[in-house]
């Protein structure tokens, strides 16, 4: 169902809800459309995904990306969605590459435990009268260090200092102790030391 009193990304992102509910795929919005719900919002015209299919609900999943409208983006161009050209592209990058409405979308797979963690903890959200999944402000600002570019740094900033004091440091630092290297997880606790925080 399209939504056209939407901008374009804003209802891709509610038709890979839909997609992934419907399928039984566990899933949760990352990158800057996650950014927004914690932190000082950003342009962004992509749209990241963090997906977990079950080999059962493969042939689910790829047949209502093909209902919503969404392509494979390959060195070929675009293609519908199947089974076959999902797996390729996940084996072969870690990430499916897809698009609709010209807004392009990268569905990311989890393979570290990290990622993992972050399917579990993913909070629902309000976005445009329904409710999606987000990824959470700790495993953002973790996923942001770990790509550590300019935009994630200020991302990361952004969160710091919009959320304070309601971000649980604990499990920030147990899990930037797991994930990052000391050099970015010393970084990290100078930037949680900047926005005033313990």
């Amino acid at each position: 169902m399209t939504h056209p009193d939407l901008p374009p990304l804003s209802d891709v992102i509610l038709r890979l809800a839909r997609v992934c509910e419907r399928s039984g795929v566990p899933y949760a919005v990352g990158g800057a459309v996650a950014a927004t719900f914690w932190g000082v919002p950003r342009t962004t015209q992509d749209a990241d995904l963090l997906v977990s299919v079950p080999v059962l609900a493969s042939q689910r999943f790829a047949d209502a990306l093909a209902e919503e409208g969404f392509s494979v983006v390959d060195s070929n161009g675009g293609e519908m969605p199947t089974v076959i050209g999902l797996r390729r592209q996940s084996d072969a990058e870690g990430l499916m590459r897809l698009a609709c409405r010209n807004v392009p979308v990268e569905m990311f797979v989890p393979v570290v435990p990290l990622q993992h963690e972050i399917l579990r903890r993913a909070t629902d959200e309000p976005f445009h009268g329904r409710t999606i999944k987000v990824t959470r402000a700790e495993e953002l600002i973790l996923l942001k260090m770990a790509f550590h570019r300019q935009k994630d740094l200020q991302d990361v900033r952004g969160i710091l200092g919009v959320q304070k004091d309601r971000l649980d440091l604990a499990h920030l630092r147990s899990w930037s102790a797991r994930t990052l290297d000391d050099e970015t997880a010393a970084e990290l606790e100078r930037l949680i030391a900047a926005a005033g925080m313990a």
